[in-house]
C-alpha cells in the first residue's frame, strides 16, 4: 500500500503543478526572509513582543509553517526535535495506569513523575499542566494544528510564569482574529504505516473582518485518525510448574488496535472597542480518544518483524475532553500597555486500566497463585478518571518601549484550580482463583470484595488558591549594557484529601489530609551585553519553585517495602507515611549567546547550564506490593548545554543544526523518615544498622545525555514544474543512550530491579519531496526511514521471581504519506 500511495502522491503533485497558475519561486517556507537572509523570529517570552535574538533565554521556536515542514503532529514530534526537551510516554510503566496517555515531561533534565509538572504548559496566556496525583493523572497537549507558534523556554520561568515552570516553559500560541484582512489555512493528509492501519487529517482555519478595522474573528475546527500498528491477541498460557515458561502467540483478536483518534474546534472574535481597547474573547476544545495502549508485551513480539503484541484482556481506553475559554482585554494607556485575561480551563478525562496481570503478580508473589497469567474469563478493569476545573486571573502592564532607559512589566496573578483523580478495580473472580490455588481466599479478610470490588479511591484531590505579585524591571547603563531583575512574590493555600481502600487495605477506608500556606518567593536577574544587533551575550540566575501535596496511604501489604526504606512502625504496629509532602524548588544559572553573521545569512545560539534542585518531589514506587508514595529527595545537580546553528548559505539551502548535552543526577543520597545519608547508607534512631537509600549519590535523572539534531533543505524553480519551487527537506534526530543507573536499577538502595534496562540510544530519519505555488504546499514522506524499533520503556508489575512479563513501548513503524496545505 505504501508503494502506491508514494507513486499517486507524486502524480498528485505533478498534475495540481501542470494545471495551476504559475508563480515566481518562493523562498524556503518560514525560515528564509525576501531578501536572502534568515527571517526574523518575534516572540512573547518576556511578555512582550521581542526579537528571538534580543531576547536573554534560551528558546527555541516553531511556526505553523515550520511544523508543517517537519511534518509534526503532536508532542511527541515537537519533543523529538527540540534540543534539550524530553518527552516520553510511560503508560507501560509499573509506576503508571497503563493508558497511553500517560507521559513524561522535562526540560534540561528537570524531570519527576510526582506533584506538579516541573515544565509549565500554557495553551495562549492559560496555565494547562496537571498535578501527578496517584496513578491517573498527566498533562494534557494541544494538536498542532492551527498554531501561530510554539515557544520552548529553557530554564525556569517562575517570575513570569509562576509555578511549575522549574525547567522551563512550553507554550502554544494561537493565531489572533484579524481586523482588516482575511486569512485561512487548511491541512489534508493520508499515510500508511508498515503493518498498520492508514491515517489520515483534515483540518482548516479561516478568520478575517466582520466589521472592518472593528470586529474580526478566527475559526478553526480539525479531525485527525492515527491508524494503529500493535495487536491485542490471545496467548497460550505458561506451564504453571515451570517459573521460567513464557507466553506463546496463539491468534490474534483486535489487529491494529491502538488506534487515536483527536478532534480540535476553536473560535475567538476581536472587537477593537476604541483606537486604544481591544476585547478578544476565544474557546478551545479538544477530545482525544485512544483505543487501546501502544505498550506490547515483549514474550510475545517482535520488533525487528514489525510484529507488536499485547495479550492484555481488556482495551486500556481513554477519552480526554477539555476547554480553555478566555477573555482578554489589551488596552494602551500611553505609560503602558495593559492585559488582562481571564480564563476557565476544564477537563473530564475518564479511561479504562486492564489490571488483570498486575493483581495476579502481586498475589502469585504472596505465593497465592500458581503465576502471573489469569485464567480464561478473567479480568480486572480499573477505572480512572481526571477532573480539573481551574479558575485564572491576569493583569499585567508593560512599559511601551524595549529600547527605553528603563522599561518594566508588573502584573497580578489569581488562581483558583481543583484537580481530583478518583478511580476504583473490579476483579470478580480472584478470591475464587486464591481459594482454588493455594487454599485461602483474599477476598475472605475485611472489607472483602463487595461486587467484586478489590481497590476503591473514592477522592483524591488537591485544591490550590494562589495569588501572586511580579515585576521585571530592565535598567540600560549603556546603549549596550543591560541589567534586568525580576521577582515574583506567591501566597499559595493548598489543601487536600484522599481516601483510599480496598484488599490489603484493612476494614475501612485509609484518609489523608492535608492543609498549609507556602510564600514562595522567585527571583531573577540577568546582564547582557549587547554590541549591536547582531550579537548579544547575557548571564543569567533564576529560580524555580513547586508546592507541596499530599500522600494517600498504602495497604498493609507495602510493610515490607517500607521496613526495607526504614520507615518506623506507628502506634497501631504499621508503618505509616508522612500525609503530605513539601514544596520543592531550585536555582539555575546560565551564561549564554546569541549571534547572527555573514549578513544574516547564519544564526549561532549557545548556552550553557548548572542548576540545583533541592528536596526534589520524586516518586517513590514499592516493588513488591505495586503502590507508591512521594518523598521530598536530597539534592540534584543538571549541568548541559545547548548549540543552535541556522544557516542560509546559497539561496536554494537552508539547514539547520543542534547539539545538546544534559547530565542530570543526584548529587546527595536521600533516605526515608528520620534517617539520614552518610554516604553509603541510612542511619538514624529509627535504624540499629545502617539501610539502603532511596537513591544513592551519583544516580541520574531520566533523560538521553546527548541530542543532536540536523535538517536541510533544498527549494528552487523547477523546469518541470513550470517554474514553480520544488524542494526537498531532510531531518534526523539522535540520543544517546542513558549513561547514570537511575534510582531503581541500582542494587545499592532498598527498592530496585536490576532487570530493567536502560533508556537505549534513539534515532530519527524523515525525508519530505514537494512543490509549493500559489499558496499551496503538497508533499510526500517518509518518516522512521530506517525503521528503528528503541525500546523506550522497559518494565514489569512487580520485582519478584514469578513475575516474567516485561512490557514495552516503542516508536511508529516505516511510514509513508501525502500532505497538502493551503495558505492565503
Amino acid at each position: 500500500m505504501a508503494g502506491v500511495l508514494i507513486r499517486n502522491s507524486f502524480l498528485a503533485i505533478g498534475l495540481v503543478a501542470l494545471t495551476a497558475g504559475s508563480d515566481p519561486a518562493t523562498a524556503a517556507a518560514d525560515e528564509t526572509s525576501e531578501s536572502g537572509g534568515l527571517q526574523e523570529v518575534l516572540v512573547t517570552a518576556t511578555r512582550r513582543e521581542e526579537r528571538l535574538q534580543d531576547v536573554p533565554i534560551s528558546v527555541t521556536t516553531f511556526s505553523q509553517e515550520k511544523i508543517d515542514a517537519q511534518g509534526l503532529k503532536n508532542i511527541d514530534d515537537l519533543a523529538r526535535l527540540t534540543p534539550n526537551l524530553t518527552f516520553s510516554r510511560t503508560g507501560v510503566g509499573n509506576s503508571t495506569n497503563y493508558n497511553d496517555e500517560n507521559s513524561d515531561i522535562d526540560i534540561r533534565g528537570i524531570d519527576s513523575a510526582a506533584g506538579a509538572s516541573t515544565t509549565a504548559i500554557y495553551i495562549d496566556d492559560t496555565p494547562v499542566q496537571s498535578r501527578h496525583i496517584g496513578f491517573g493523572s498527566y498533562n494534557v497537549f494541544p494538536q498542532l494544528f492551527d498554531i501561530d507558534r510554539v515557544e520552548v523556554l529553557r530554564g525556569p520561568q517562575g517570575t513570569l510564569f509562576g509555578e511549575s515552570a522549574e525547567g522551563g516553559a512550553l507554550r502554544f500560541l494561537m493565531p489572533q482574529p484579524g481586523l482588516d484582512h482575511n486569512s485561512g489555512y487548511m491541512r489534508a493528509e493520508i499515510s500508511s504505516t508498515k503493518d498498520g492501519d492508514p491515517s489520515y487529517e483534515a483540518g482548516a482555519a479561516v478568520g478575517g473582518p466582520i466589521i472592518n478595522g472593528v470586529l474580526g474573528f478566527r475559526a478553526s475546527a480539525s479531525y485527525r485518525q492515527d491508524g494503529g500498528w500493535l495487536d491485542r491477541v490471545s496467548y497460550t498460557r505458561p506451564d504453571p510448574s515451570n517459573p521460567l515458561s513464557l507466553p506463546v502467540y496463539a491468534s490474534t483478536t483486535d489487529q491494529n488496535a491502538n488506534w487515536q483518534q483527536t478532534i480540535t474546534a476553536r473560535a475567538a472574535l476581536k472587537w477593537q472597542a476604541t483606537e486604544n481597547l481591544s476585547v478578544t474573547p476565544s474557546i478551545y476544545y479538544q477530545r482525544l480518544v485512544i483505543n487501546d495502549t501502544s505498550g506490547y508485551w515483549v514474550p510475545l513480539s517482535n520488533p525487528s518483524d514489525t510484529a507488536f503484541r499485547t495479550g492484555n484482556v481488556l482495551k486500556n481506553t481513554s477519552t480526554d475532553p477539555f476547554y480553555v475559554a478566555s477573555l482578554r482585554f489589551d488596552w494602551n494607556l500611553g505609560f503602558g500597555q495593559l492585559v488582562s485575561n481571564t480564563s476557565y480551563y476544564s477537563r473530564q478525562q475518564h479511561s479504562v486500566s486492564d489490571t488483570t496481570q498486575l493483581v495476579r503478580a502481586l498475589y502469585a508473589s504472596f505465593g497465592l497463585l500458581p503465576n502471573i497469567y489469569p485464567p480464561p474469563g478473567a479480568a480486572a478493569p480499573e477505572y480512572f478518571t481526571d477532573t480539573q476545573n481551574n479558575f485564572y486571573q491576569e493583569v499585567r502592564i508593560t512599559s511601551p518601549d524595549t529600547k527605553a532607559r528603563v522599561a518594566w512589566t508588573a502584573g497580578v496573578f489569581y488562581s483558583n484550580t481543583n484537580e481530583n483523580v478518583p478511580s476504583e478495580g473490579y476483579d470478580p473472580t480472584i478470591g475464587a482463583e486464591t481459594l482454588a490455588f493455594s487454599g485461602f481466599n483474599v477476598c475472605s479478610a475485611p472489607p472483602g470484595c463487595p461486587n467484586g470490588l478489590t481497590f476503591t479511591q473514592p477522592v483524591n484531590r488537591i485544591i490550590e488558591k494562589q495569588i501572586a505579585l511580579f515585576g521585571e524591571i530592565n535598567f540600560r547603563f549603556t546603549d549596550t549594557l543591560k541589567a534586568t531583575a525580576g521577582v515574583r512574590l506567591s501566597k499559595v493555600d493548598s489543601s487536600g484529601e484522599s481516601a483510599i481502600g480496598g484488599l490489603g487495605f484493612g476494614p475501612t477506608l485509609i484518609e489523608s489530609n492535608f492543609s498549609k500556606t507556602e510564600k514562595p518567593v522567585t527571583p531573577k536577574a540577568v546582564l547582557s551585553w549587547q554590541p549591536d544587533a547582531n550579537n548579544l551575550y547575557y548571564a543569567s540566575a533564576a529560580k524555580g519553585y513547586r508546592t507541596g501535596g499530599i500522600n494517600p496511604g498504602v495497604g498493609t501489604f507495602c510493610d515490607a517495602d517500607l521496613a526495607a526504606l526504614g520507615v518506623p512502625p506507628g502506634a497501631n504496629g504499621l508503618r505509616e507515611l508522612p500525609p503530605q509532602y513539601s514544596a520543592d524548588s531550585l536555582w539555575s544559572y546560565e551564561l549564554g549567546a546569541k549571534n547572527t553573521l555573514f549578513g544574516n545569512r547564519v544564526q549561532l545560539n549557545t548556552s550553557a547550564f548548572f542548576i540545583d534542585w533541592n528536596k526534589i518531589q520524586q516518586n517513590v514506587y514499592l516493588p513488591t506490593c505495586a503502590e507508591q508514595f512521594v518523598a521530598n529527595l536530597g539534592v540534584a545537580h543538571s549541568l548541559g548545554g545547548e548549540i543552535e546553528l541556522a544557516a542560509h548559505p546559497i539561496d536554494p539551502l537552508t539547514l539547520t543544526a543542534a547539539v545538546a548535552y544534559t547530565d542530570a543526577y543526584y548529587a546527595r543520597g536521600s533516605c526515608a523518615g528520620d534517617l539520614t545519608y552518610n554516604g553509603t547508607g541510612c542511619v538514624g534512631p529509627s535504624s540499629s544498622t545502617p539501610l539502603s537509600p532511596i537513591v544513592s549519590e551519583g544516580n541520574g535523572l531520566l533523560g538521553a545525555p546527548w541530542t543532536i539534531l540536523f535538517s536541510a533543505q533544498y527549494a528552487t524553480p523547477l523546469s518541470l514544474l513550470g517554474g514553480r519551487t520544488g524542494y526537498a527537506r531532510v531531518d534526523y534526530q539522535r540520543t544517546t543512550a542513558q549513561s547514570r543507573l537511575l534510582p531503581y536499577q541500582d542494587d545499592k538502595n532498598a527498592l530496585f530491579d536490576t532487570t530493567i534496562p536502560s533508556l537505549p540510544s534513539t534515532s530519527n530519519l524523515a525525508l519530505r519531496i514537494g512543490a509549493r505555488f500559489s499558496g499551496f504546499d503538497l508533499s510526500v514522506f517518509g518518516n522512521n526511514l530506517t525503521s528503528q524499533h528503541p525500546q523506550l520503556s522497559y518494565s514489569r508489575d512487580v520485582a519478584s521471581t514469578v513475575d516474567n512479563l516485561y512490557y514495552a513501548r516503542s516508536v511508529r513503524p516505516l511510514t509513508f504519506g501525502f500532505t497538502g496545505t493551503y495558505h492565503f
